[in-house]
This record gives structure tokens, C-alpha cells and sequence, in this order.
């Protein structure tokens, strides 16, 4: 059984339906660049500690120092091993996870 191919994955993966997912509500939105409390570490309700920038899919918490994609964000937030939380995600979401061919080196 082919692996799968986390680079594709990362990038067809979106970082809004991702926070939707975990239960996200930002508190200050300023187009692309949304800011609230960190559903990493569970910051309080009115905290801005935690940056997300939804057209590059990339977020950050400033207070925990966690930080990364869509797929990383995921996993932060339900502490699963990226293999069991990719497929997990991609399930949640209604997506097949890109699988790698057989051809390509592992990454």
C-alpha cells in the first residue's frame, strides 16, 4: 500500500475549514489575518496570542510558540501521530488522502 504524500496533502489542505473544524472564533479579523484565543495550548476567550493568515495557510501563537500549516494545526490540536490525524482529517473534511506513487522518494 502506497504511503501517503504529506507535501500534496499540506497544500490542498485549507487552514479556514481546519480552524472551523477545531472550533476557532477569532476576535479581531483584518482580511486574510485573523487573531484569537490559541486552540493549541486553550487560551482564554479574549486572547489574541493566536495569528492565523487563512491565503497562506499559516498560523502562529505568539504565547505557546506552536506554529505551521493546516495539517500541523490539526495535529497540534488533537495530539495525533500525522499519519492517524492526516487520514482522520482528510475523513473530517470528505477528502481522499493523496496517496504517494510508488515511484516518488519517500519524503
Amino acid at each position: 500500500m502506497a504511503g501517503i504524500d504529506f507535501v500534496l496533502l499540506r497544500r490542498q489542505l485549507s487552514l479556514t475549514q481546519v480552524l472551523d473544524l477545531v472550533g476557532f472564533t477569532p476576535t479581531t479579523r483584518c482580511g486574510p489575518q485573523w487573531r484569537g484565543p490559541c486552540p493549541v495550548h486553550g487560551s482564554a476567550s479574549g486572547s489574541r496570542s493566536f495569528a492565523a493568515h487563512v491565503e497562506k495557510n499559516c498560523w502562529h501563537c505568539f504565547r505557546c510558540g506552536a506554529g505551521g500549516n493546516a495539517l500541523d494545526l490539526y495535529l497540534a490540536v488533537t495530539k495525533l501521530p500525522i499519519y492517524e490525524g492526516a487520514l482522520e482529517l482528510c475523513a473530517r473534511l470528505g477528502v481522499s488522502a493523496p496517496r504517494c506513487s510508488s515511484r516518488s522518494p519517500p519524503p
